[in-house]
């Protein structure tokens, strides 16, 4: 999905739309839920970072960062999507492209997207590549040099370069492909990585999506010293919007 070709008729109207323009498109904030947590999970500003909690909330344009070994799952109801982040992972909510959820980047993370009835896709970004969603679970790495790996677990993605130069490439379940920055989607090739082999290591639960939304799961049936009922039980450091 590309922003359209937006007709301006009037000054006053071009003036509200260069306004709007300088303070970004957030008409209405998205809400992201933390519902599971192994380890740390940090809210970037300008300001020193604020670390969250399980019970915690960020908002569109919050920047986040996951700590080193640790993992942290955000649930957008909204938008029926849910997001395990790997650790080590850097990225912007809501990013300044309309239907963006999420930029990815650097790092690594798994998302499940239920369908939605007439939906329009849902977007994900990272340096070098856009993916265009619905019912779908894949898997997205970012490198150090910015080149992205998309994996593809269930349902068809469809890939693309930022600047839209490039034929996009659909990549269907079972297919991977890699976006090197400013070059085209590679042609997708067989992929035979499952979920666990994706998430391997973690202890966080995963995103797992039931109806039109998203069940909270504990990591192997419960809850470690340091996992998500650890970090419930410290009432969390900063709550957004709940």
């Amino acid at each position: 999905m590309r922003p359209g070709t937006l007709l301006v008729l009037g000054a006053a109207v071009l003036a509200a739309v260069a306004a709007t323009d300088a303070i970004g498109p957030a008409t209405t904030l998205l809400e992201y839920d933390v519902v599971g947590l192994d380890g740390k999970l940090w809210l970037e500003g300008a300001a020193e970072p604020t670390r969250l909690a399980v019970g915690d909330r960020a908002v569109s344009g919050d920047r986040l960062r996951t700590g080193s070994s640790s993992r942290a799952q955000l649930h957008v109801a909204s938008h029926a999507t849910g997001f395990l982040l790997g650790s080590k992972t850097s990225c912007t909510l809501a990013h300044d492209r309309p239907g963006v959820l999420l930029h990815l980047e650097r790092g690594r993370l798994r998302a499940v997207f239920d369908a939605l009835a007439g939906a329009e896709p849902r977007l994900v970004t990272t340096p070098s590549a856009v993916l265009a969603v619905r019912g779908t679970e894949l898997g997205v790495e970012v490198s150090k040099n910015g080149t992205t790996r998309i994996v593809v677990f269930a349902g068809v993605v469809e890939v693309s370069d930022p600047a839209g130069a490039h034929p996009p490439v659909m990549v269907e379940a079972g297919q991977q492909t890699r976006v090197a920055p400013s070059r085209p989607p590679a042609a997708p090739t067989p992929n035979r990585v499952s979920p666990e082999d994706w998430d391997r290591g973690r202890a966080a639960p995963p995103p797992s999506a039931t109806g039109s939304g998203f069940e909270r799961v504990s990591p192997d049936g419960g809850a470690g010293a340091e996992g998500a009922g650890a970090e419930a039980g410290r009432g969390g450091s900063k709550r957004r919007g709940g």
